[in-house]
């Protein structure tokens, strides 16, 4: 390859890259801080190198925009460091005024160096835009190194990063140097260019975006890979002329490059943990260690069980400690869970400063946790089938053998005395209403879906309804589950209402009364059949509800509401 065809090839993938990483920037990015002016930023490094190559007219308006491209740069840092905000306007005239002089007086002109490679000098103007872009440079490099000492997580992180790139990204025009003192050398150091705005944008990403640390752990993997490869080359090649072909013809030079590829490769596995400590500092993350976490989680037969579980494992595993919870609110970090209806879902709260290693672990960890939430209710499941039917025949056995006695009992009881007779047909009926809640709670059911008039089927009760509250609901099953609420609502006696809620997610129905509320013991398991609140009730009403609920995809629980001692909440998924 020619040294003009490497120098094209480095120019053209500087601007390209350029290109694209603003475009993923602003798209991908966009609300972070200074995100606009660094992608503004990017593009002007790639149009700075594509000068270049272009025709001469063209290419000294692009180098005309170094003092531009340096006002943008510090208007970034500016957003980025909080820092120098008030200096903005002057920034900004400055590297405007400069660059529009370099376009009206020109910036300078092109040279040929050797080997037909083209070089650039600023000279009258020029060398005023060129102050200009190295004073402003300096100045934003200052704000930043300032900021840096008073900074701290993930911010002082992004700009640790971001001083970094800007010291490889001056290593790249050094080359600039030497003409504005009459040495006519190419800008070799150009070359370096495409792994700036890399750096930049990864820099900024790093937080914002996990994936862009999958691509960094992948360009740091095949970096070590080459550069490990480039040092067995260079052993090899110093090597006694017997270890390798004296000539060092093509056969050796092959022979020579795919040794030292087949060791770098052969190193495949160490290289991969090398870039997982480089990009994802902080603790590792094992196979061993993810199937202890699944099988201890696999021990736990209900949801909280899981949970206490997995506090332990996050404390054994992250400094500082995580917290896993069912719960909106707490401490953090946390690793908050919630039963969307058809399966667990997992969002992590309080992990903005945290570096990428530690959040990756959350997001690992997160991950297992959820798959195990869900085997759990899947347990739960075949359990309840299994449960069901055999409730079912029990239901059905029951039925039969014991339809017929009520019967004959309230036929006998017709020449018993009229209080005696109430009292019979009275017990007699709560038989049969159990016998039937039995049949209904243990056979299948089929949902038909059909829009709910909250009005009709609440009745004559107190309500409150959002006015953005829809609901789509089998209406037998629905009504079911509102009168099985309000009868135990209005045998506990007091007030009963209903409030219905609406979120993005959800519907909340609410139906709560001020009674004496639910007695500790049984708040636990008010939902399983034959638990009751009430000595009258059958203990399958609130069972029955359940069921309703799950049927639907969502789910009830005892809910808490100001003014009111017991609520329970139907949440339908919207």
């Amino acid at each position: 390859m020619t040294p003009s065809l490497l120098f094209t090839l480095s120019i053209s993938t500087t601007f390209l890259s350029s290109a694209a990483l603003s475009t993923f920037l602003l798209a991908r990015a966009g609300a972070a801080p200074g995100a606009k002016q660094l992608a503004a930023f990017v593009v002007i490094v790639g149009l700075f190198a594509l000068g270049l190559i272009l025709p001469e007219r063209i290419g000294a308006v692009a180098m005309a925009l170094a003092p531009l491209g340096s006002a943008i740069a510090v208007d970034f840092a500016i957003r980025l460091t909080g820092q120098g905000a008030r200096t903005l306007p002057i920034v900004h005239a400055l590297g405007a005024g400069a660059t529009l002089l370099l376009f009206i007086f020109g910036a300078g002109a092109f040279f040929e160096a050797h080997a037909g490679l083209r070089g650039f000098r600023y000279e009258g103007v020029g060398l005023v835009g060129v102050a200009v872009a190295i004073g402003l440079a300096a100045y934003g490099n200052g704000l930043m190194a300032f900021a840096l000492r008073r900074a701290e997580g993930k911010r002082r992180r992004e700009i640790a990063i971001v001083l970094v790139s800007s010291l490889v990204g001056l290593s790249t025009v050094v080359s600039f140097a030497p003409p504005l003192f009459g040495v006519l050398v190419a800008p070799w150091s150009i070359l370096a260019l495409p792994i700036y705005p890399a750096l930049l944008v990864y820099g900024i990403l790093r937080y914002e975006l996990m994936a862009a640390n999958v691509w960094a752990r992948r360009a740091a993997a095949y970096a070590l890979v080459l550069l490990l490869a480039a040092a067995v080359a260079g052993l090899l090649a110093a090597a006694p002329l017997s270890f390798v072909a004296p000539s060092m013809d093509f056969a050796s030079l092959w022979l020579l490059v795919v040794t030292a590829m087949a060791l770098a490769f052969a190193f495949g596995e160490p290289i991969r943990r090398a870039a997982d400590r480089l990009v994802y500092a902080g603790p590792e993350i094992f196979a061993e260690t993810m199937a202890q976490w699944r099988s201890e989680l696999a021990s736990a037969d209900t949801t909280t069980e899981a949970i206490e579980i997995a506090r332990a494992q996050l404390r054994a595993a992250m400094r500082p400690s995580v917290e896993a919870t069912l719960s909106n609110e707490g401490p953090e970090p946390a690793i908050r869970c919630d039963n969307t209806g058809d399966k667990w879902a997992a969002r992590l709260t309080g992990f903005e400063d945290s570096p990428p290693g530690a959040r990756r672990l959350a997001i690992v960890y997160a991950d297992v946790l959820t798959q195990s939430l869900d085997d759990i209710d899947r347990r739960r499941s075949r359990a309840e089938s299994q449960r069901l039917a055999e409730l079912g025949m029990l239901a059905s056995t029951i039925a039969h053998d014991l339809r017929n006695p009520l019967n004959i009992v309230n036929m006998a009881a017709a020449a018993a005395p009229a209080e005696t007779r109430a009292e019979i047909i009275e017990q007699t009926r709560r038989m049969n209403r159990l016998v039937a809640d039995l049949l209904d709670y243990a056979k299948p059911w089929k949902i038909e879906p059909a829009d709910i008039d909250f009005a009709a089927t609440f009745g004559d009760i107190e309500i409150d309804i959002a006015n953005d509250a829809h609901l789509r609901a089998d209406p037998f099953r629905f009504a079911q589950a509102i009168d099985n609420l309000i009868a135990n609502a209005r045998a506990a006696g007091g007030r009963v209402a209903i409030f219905v809620e609406a979120t993005p997610e959800a519907i909340f129905v609410n139906v709560c009364d001020d009674g004496p509320g639910v007695p500790e013991e049984i708040k636990d398991r008010v939902f399983q059949p034959f638990v009751s609140r009430s000595g009258e009730g059958t203990g399958l009403g609130l069972a029955i509800v359940a069921k309703i609920m799950a049927a639907h995809g969502g789910s009830v629980a005892l809910g808490a509401r100001e003014g009111f001692s017991t609520c329970v909440t139907l949440r339908f998924p919207a």
